[in-house]
């Protein structure tokens, strides 16, 4: 899943059940990370794409996803 974060939108995003959460999170700054439903312990370690912004392939994605997650922040690393 991706998605834009226009006004309360990302808020909303993380509100929903763990199972509908983004396969990847891509942000402004770590002040964007919130702190609900102990997200930040699920992120590990941040990557960086697209001028510097922070990328994160969430520990609850399936091996699967997290692969063609990956997959998609190499692209953005080396084209964007």
């Amino acid at each position: 899943m991706v998605a834009t974060n226009e006004g309360n939108s990302y808020r909303l995003l993380l509100d929903r059940p763990p199972d509908k959460w983004p396969d990847v999170l891509l942000l402004n700054s770590p002040t964007d990370l919130p702190a609900a439903q102990g997200v930040r312990g699920h992120v590990g370690n941040p990557q960086l794409v697209c001028g510097g912004a922070l990328a994160y392939i969430p520990d609850w994605d399936s091996s699967e996803t997290r692969e063609a997650a990956a997959m998609y922040l190499r692209y953005l690393g080396e084209h964007c």
